[in-house]
């Protein structure tokens, strides 16, 4: 299958934990066309203290980024490449987000969130109805690798039935991030939690473990429900009809 879109990839160089050279980014978005994606997001980190990003550096460094794949002729053999963030949900980054100087997904109509690995609090509700009012569809970032939802995703589901959506770090089913996250994954896929998946990858390598994880999703629910969380999950997303 193909026509996949990936709202989490960190291929942006030498801005984060993901690839550091314009040559690992052009490797890196080769090995997810080869797994059948079309087009991927870049979604780098922004948090305050660690990456210190904000929406005009990563701006400039996806301008160049894409000056470097015009120059490079790489474009034929790469997927459709956008820009958003990973925003890391502390009072900085959130206050950048109601401000509208958060990088939300193309369109407008969507942001990617990661959250603390604690409990989520009862003030993240209220905060996340606060993006819904601004017409932001609030996606909430491989909740599987949530220390507070390995026992029971609950709260998650809450989350989701205001309007929130999950995204699957699709990596996660096959071990990636150890026994607990793969677990949660799993229960959470059976229970219908996800809205969409994604890769997550930060290299090129890690797109065999989330080609295993596509096989896995394939083999236990068939086609159909490997294009909902690549492909319509993500769409979705990007139109800001999540729970419409």
């Amino acid at each position: 299958m193909s026509g996949f879109v990936d709202l989490h990839c960190h291929f942006l160089p030498a801005v984060d934990d993901g690839v550091r050279t314009d040559a690992e980014a052009v490797e890196l978005l080769q090995a997810l066309s080869a797994a059948g994606f079309a087009r991927v997001m870049a979604t780098p980190h922004m948090r305050p203290g660690m990456f210190d990003n904000d929406r005009e550096l990563l701006t400039r460094a996806f301008s160049r980024f894409e000056d470097v794949l015009r120059q490079s002729g790489a474009g034929s053999a790469i997927p459709t490449v956008a820009l958003a963030s990973e925003h890391y949900f502390d009072e900085l980054v959130f206050r950048r987000l109601l401000a509208g100087e958060g990088l939300p997904y193309p369109g407008g109509r969507a942001v990617l969130l990661e959250f603390y690995d604690m409990d989520f609090l009862p003030a993240i509700a209220q905060r996340l109805f606060d993006l819904r009012r601004r017409r932001l569809v609030p996606v909430i970032a491989h909740p599987e690798r949530y220390r507070c939802f390995w026992k029971s995703h609950a709260r998650l589901t809450e989350l989701v039935s205001a309007g929130a959506a999950a995204l699957l770090d699709t990596a996660a089913l096959v071990g990636k991030y150890g026994k607990e996250p793969q677990k949660a994954a799993r229960r959470m896929l059976d229970e219908g939690v996800y809205t969409a998946a994604c890769s997550d990858a930060h290299r090129a390598s890690d797109v065999e473990e989330v080609r295993e994880g596509m096989r896995y999703i394939e083999k236990r629910f068939g086609d159909e429900e490997l294009h909902r969380l690549l492909r319509l999950g993500p769409l979705e997303i990007l139109e800001g009809t999540v729970g419409a």
